[in-house]
């Protein structure tokens, strides 16, 4: 499968504190809807090269997010909304929530070790809430990502602790 990347993130100040992504928790909506990554479920594919051409958001600009999750629920889209990418004393910290096709897809990606654009070992968290169908989360799945100057990509396959498979990508711009 592949990955737009996007070009060109914003560094900013995060404190030790600060380096945990807020979105996705294991909340059970139902017995099979929910759950958290066991470890070593994950894999990861490498994104294409930046392809999406830089301008206003919506249009692969800064603050936009592109989702294609294609497992449990099929979701795919583009939207401009909030990403917050910041990057200090060797760590990249990135998250957003977006609402796509009425689902909220909810996401946050950790490195350590970070030392500018490249591909990285990191640590995500996925959730997607879908009215009609429950909450899919995946939290603290080791993976690898592909960081450029403006956002960056992944993609992902894991199991939740509902034993479902929650599986996509995502790429993001950093908001300006």
């Amino acid at each position: 499968m592949a990955l737009l990347g996007l070009t060109g993130c914003r560094a900013g100040a995060v404190s030790a504190a600060d380096s945990t992504p807020a979105p996705a928790t294991s909340v059970a909506a139902g017995a099979e809807a929910a759950g958290t990554a066991t470890a070593g479920t994950a894999t990861a594919a490498q994104p294409a090269e930046p392809s999406v051409p830089p301008g206003g958001a919506g249009a692969g600009g800064p603050g936009s997010l592109t989702v294609d999750i294609t497992s449990p629920v099929d979701v795919a889209g583009h939207v401009s909304t909030a990403v917050s990418c910041q990057s200090t004393a060797r760590r990249y910290v990135e998250s957003s929530t977006a609402t796509i096709e009425g689902r909220t897809v909810s996401q946050g990606v950790r490195v350590a070790g970070y030392d500018g654009p490249g591909s990285y070992p990191a640590v995500i968290t996925v959730s997607v809430v879908a009215p009609d169908s429950g909450r899919y989360a995946i939290d603290a799945v080791p993976t690898t990502v592909e960081i450029t100057s403006a956002g960056g990509s992944v993609s992902f396959s894991a199991s939740t602790s509902g034993g479902r498979t929650l599986a996509g990508s995502i790429a993001w711009a950093c908001s300006a």
